[in-house]
């Protein structure tokens, strides 16, 4: 089919041909339009880069350029003979100075001793950072300085005054001068980069010391402070961090809802100053916002056209493709008999309607010819042949060799089927009266082999009795074997009982032998105590009564030993004898288990071999059994097919007939 469903929708060919053509027009348009837009911007940002660096970098150099003309002018009033000599008044030296300030369009200078007194107006000045550095010799400019109105603000540059003139010889002095007010402010005032754009400079801490704002530089404002408070100021706060770090570069910021860029550069010679240019991207980005809303404008249109194009190519392609698949659904739905659209062109879309002429026409042709052979088939005519041979060709003609080879086939069938018929019905008699034989001689045999039957079922009852027999007689064995295991055990724990009487008879024999020494010696004391108590007269007469009876005491032990040691080797004697008769017996009843033991074995044998017997004879039993049903079922298939056949000979007569009623035809 030509069309394909889609979430229950239908797809055509004109709808695929368009959108797909579509997209691949509006992805190419889009991509180089994109390309186009992100090329010519990033060409745009990237000379905008170099542009306004380049415009830091040459501000940079112009106050880098007026500071070191102020510089050198300072320094060249303080290399003057007459300004270092002593031949000349204060009064002198500061009209050369004014001189000198009117000269270069200063806003004042003055001449300061070495005491750090003014010549003029004897201010002290020696606390001051200007001062101490040029009179150690070094040229210095201060930080802006804010008018006490706060309407301006002015610097001072100071240098050293060598003595004689010399360079590098003794300082006399320090010689000081300011500017005209503001002249920070008339540098970044005069830098123009566009017309909303703007510079501004700042010290090494941070602070705004010049911009057209001048509130801004009287109030020292530091954007790296406000950041603090506004995190707005988070992108503008990190750039003019790396201004205040003496780098140069270029970055972008928001401000205000507005994005600006942001070149800067240090500015040589100063006390850590730079110079920054700032302007919104919108002065720079006319011409490429411009740009870019044409390509988008021209991707559109183009888009537009391409679409009105397309879609009337995919028209003329996807129309007669749709009616053309439409015809084929109906012919796939069995519908032979609509009209087929009429298509004039003469591209391949021609070429597909006349193709779809050609196989209706085709279809309905050998279709109704196929109908009018089968009918006649339908009809029990199978010498019916085609009408319309000419149709089927290419692969058409194997339906017609089909057709033909199953009709042939059928007939040769047929005829077949009639001479079965006649020899089933001539052989279905002979069957019966087999059966009929089988079915005597199977219910002989079922007779016969219910006596065998009956004779092993009685041969089983009389094995499992005595199967039961033997098995009761093992298990009595088997408990006196058990009986006489534990009678062993019982003489086993009596031997070890009597070894432990007689290993305690010994100890004891060991104690009474420790009690005998200390009998001894107990009456050699007392005989000791017996003479000391004579050599000591009437004094020791007590301590010898003690004596004595101490002596008899060791006496009494002694025969007391004596005896105990008498009865304790008798009962050692008595358990040796006692230890041999339980050996004795021990082994006469060890006999006996293992004499039990073989009887045991030997009747379990019996009774096993018994069951096995048994197992066979009831398997055979089984047996028989089965074949009492085999015998029976046969019996009773004989009687059964028996009348079958009597019935199929019945049948065949009724087969003969029927096929009598084909026409068959001859293959040729």
């Amino acid at each position: 089919m030509m069309k394909e469903k889609t979430n229950g929708k239908a797809t055509s060919i004109k709808s695929e041909i368009r959108n797909v053509v579509i997209l691949l027009v509006i992805i190419s348009l889009v991509v180089l339009g994109g390309i186009s837009i992100i090329l010519n911007y990033n060409s745009t940002n990237s000379t905008l880069e170099q542009s306004m660096l380049e415009t830091a970098e040459i501000a940079s150099e112009r106050i880098q350029w007026e500071i070191g003309a102020y510089q050198n002018v300072v320094q060249d009033i303080g290399t003057l003979t007459r300004i270092s000599s002593s031949d000349y008044t204060n009064a002198d030296k500061q009209e050369m100075i004014d001189q000198k300030v009117k000269d270069y369009g200063f806003l004042e200078g003055e001449l300061i001793g070495t005491d750090g007194f003014g010549a003029i107006d004897g201010e002290d000045h020696s606390g001051l950072d200007f001062f101490q550095a040029s009179m150690a010799g070094q040229m210095y400019i201060t930080e802006p300085i804010v008018s006490e109105d706060g309407k301006n603000i002015s610097i001072i540059i100071s240098a050293p005054v060598w003595k004689d003139g010399i360079k590098g010889s003794t300082v006399v002095g320090v010689v000081c001068v300011m500017p005209k007010e503001n002249f920070l402010n008339d540098i970044v005032k005069s830098i123009k980069v566009s017309d909303n754009g703007s510079a501004y400079m700042l010290d090494s801490k941070g602070n705004t010391i010049a911009h057209r704002n001048m509130e801004l530089v009287t109030s020292y404002s530091n954007t790296g402070n406000d950041f603090k408070t506004d995190s707005s100021l988070k992108a503008l706060a990190a750039l003019e961090g790396r201004m205040a770090a003496g780098e140069a570069g270029f970055g972008t910021y928001s401000y205000g809802g507005v994005t600006k860029m942001l070149a800067f550069a240090p500015v040589e010679g100063s006390n850590g100053w730079s110079v920054a240019i700032t302007s919104p991207t919108s002065d720079f980005m006319g011409a490429t916002i411009a740009g870019i809303i044409i390509t988008v404008l021209v991707v559109i249109i183009s888009s537009i056209l391409a679409w009105f194009i397309v879609s009337r190519l995919a028209s003329n392609i996807g129309n007669p493709i749709r009616l053309c698949a439409q015809r084929l659904e109906l012919l796939a739905q069995g519908d032979l008999h609509s009209p087929v659209p009429e298509i004039k062109t003469s591209d391949e879309t021609g070429v597909l309607a006349a193709a779809t002429q050609s196989i209706v026409g085709s279809l309905n042709t050998i279709i109704g010819d196929l109908k009018f052979i089968l009918e006649a088939m339908a009809g029990n005519d199978f010498s019916i042949s085609s009408n319309r041979k000419e149709s089927y060709i290419g692969d058409y003609t194997e339906i017609l060799t089909s057709l033909r080879k199953i009709k042939y086939s059928l007939s040769d069938t047929i005829r077949q089927i009639k001479e079965s018929a006649q020899q089933v019905s001539a052989g279905a008699g002979q069957m019966a009266e087999g059966a009929q034989s089988l079915a005597e001689g199977a219910t002989d045999q079922a007779g016969s082999v219910e006596e065998l039957l009956a004779t092993v079922t009685n041969a089983v009852t009389t094995m499992r009795g005595s199967a039961q027999d033997a098995e009761e007689t093992s298990g009595k064995t088997r408990d006196i074997g058990s009986e006489a295991r534990v009678s062993s055990e019982r003489i086993q724990e009596m031997t070890e009982a009597m070894n432990r009487i007689s290993d305690a008879s010994n100890e004891i024999a060991k104690i009474i032998e420790s009690i005998e020494e200390i009998a001894t010696q107990t009456n050699l004391l007392s005989l000791n105590a017996s003479i000391e108590a004579a050599r000591a007269g009437e004094a020791g007469r007590g301590f010898s009564v003690v004596a004595n009876e101490i002596g008899k005491l060791a006496g009494q032990s002694a025969e007391a030993v004596d005896n105990t040691r008498k009865l304790i080797e008798a009962a050692l004697n008595e358990v040796t004898r006692g230890n041999g008769i339980v050996d004795k017996t021990a082994e006469s009843l060890y006999a006996v288990i293992a004499g039990i033991e073989g009887t045991v074995s030997s009747i379990q044998n019996v009774a096993d071999a018994e069951k096995e017997q048994l197992g066979s004879m009831q398997q055979i039993n089984q047996g028989i059994e089965q074949i009492s049903t085999v015998v029976e079922t046969n019996s009773s298939t004989a009687q059964e097919s028996s009348a079958m056949s009597e019935e199929l000979a019945a049948q065949a007569e009724n087969l003969q007939e029927l096929v009598g009623r084909f026409k068959t035809a001859e293959n040729k």
